[in-house]
């Protein structure tokens, strides 16, 4: 089994509400954008895989003829090669996805094999004013049953108080919140809202400050009954070496698009469960693909826990034949073989930017 051949299309898919418009400190989001790479073998094997970003050469160049399952050679391979992330992280997946096709196999089984058969997820939000963010909470909970909500934070102090106040006042303990300030807060700021949101209940935040302040992550989780998540310094195993070593998180969220694919993120998990750190994966606007590969990292890892980001239930379609269905916030583990699902082509057609 050798690689024979590589495509890849961005695709573009828009958002609903209560998903659209996806507001953060950052800027709009009205759509999800992924880099989508089909992977075939010499005998017509095809496998599929998502990720960010674009190939800055063609990446055929650099693996044909090599065997799909050279995982590590592939990575250092294509980094060498100067491509990022998130465009190898497309490249790698559907290399997962060859592996278990060939052998007939889901992928979890691939990966230690699957200790769950449902997934549960955490449906994320942009920024909205409060009442409109406390019926968007309302909603999601009623529509899909999610009992972990996120909503990003960081632009306005105030106003972020005022969004998170609302919604807990709204959901109670029916489900757990996770305000995300994509490190856009001063420790001094971070301190003062996460005393604020401890009284009204919140159950975590992520990236509070700079993920390079470890001193002042570790304080907080002294400081407060407030989970400390950590995702946008999460990027490789010494950086989970580091932020494990200070104690300063409480959960960590890898990423396949930030880290290179499914194996870094493996070898992440693997790292924080050596110092009894769980982990949830954090959302890049992903499309079905990936919220397959989540469902298979989620199911065949012993320290993860509930509520791996999505907004998946916000999308007006996706490349998949036949979508996932979101029951009681989380979702079947696909039992097929690969990533277990089958993507439209048509779909990839029509959806291409």
């Amino acid at each position: 089994m050798r690689i024979a051949s590589i495509q890849s299309w961005t695709v573009s898919i828009p958002y609903n509400p209560p998903v659209a418009p996806y507001v953060s400190s950052r800027g709009v989001t009205q759509a999800a954008t992924s880099l989508i790479a089909r992977v075939e073998t010499e005998d017509g094997l095809v496998g599929w895989g998502e990720g960010g970003g674009s190939f800055p050469s063609d990446p055929l160049e650099l693996l044909r003829g090599r065997h799909p399952g050279d995982i590590e050679q592939h990575l250092r391979t294509l980094r060498e090669a100067g491509f990022a992330n998130q465009a190898i992280s497309a490249i790698e997946m559907a290399c997962w996805d060859l592996l278990g096709k060939a052998a007939g196999q889901p992928l979890h089984m691939l990966l230690g094999g699957k200790l769950l058969d449902r997934v549960e997820l955490c449906a994320c939000a942009g920024i909205k004013d409060p009442p409109a963010a406390a019926a968007g909470a309302r909603e999601t909970i009623e529509r899909w049953g999610f009992r972990y909500l996120k909503t990003k934070s960081g632009r306005d102090f105030d106003q972020d108080l005022a969004i998170a106040r609302a919604i807990q006042d709204e959901i109670g303990d029916e489900a757990r919140l996770r305000p995300d300030a994509n490190c856009a807060y001063s420790p001094e700021e971070a301190e003062r809202m996460l005393r604020e949101v401890e009284a009204c209940g919140v159950y975590a935040y992520e990236d509070p400050c700079s993920s390079d302040q470890l001193e002042a992550l570790a304080r907080f989780r002294e400081q407060f009954d407030v989970k400390i998540v950590n995702n946008m310094g999460v990027t490789d195993l010494a950086s989970v070496i580091r932020i494990v070593a200070a104690g300063a998180a409480d959960l960590l969220m890898p990423d396949t698009t930030s880290s290179g694919g499914i194996l870094p993120v493996k070898q992440c998990a693997a790292v924080a469960a050596a110092a009894n750190v769980p982990c949830v994966m954090h959302c890049s606007h992903d499309l079905g693909l990936k919220t397959a590969a989540i469902a298979h990292v989620a199911a065949s890892t012993p320290n993860w826990v509930g509520g791996s980001d999505t907004t998946y239930h916000g999308l007006t379609d996706d490349i998949l034949r036949e979508p996932f269905v979101i029951e009681q916030g989380s979702i079947s583990v696909p039992m097929g073989p690969g990533l277990g699902v089958e993507v439209d082509e048509a779909k990839i057609a029509r959806f291409s930017v």
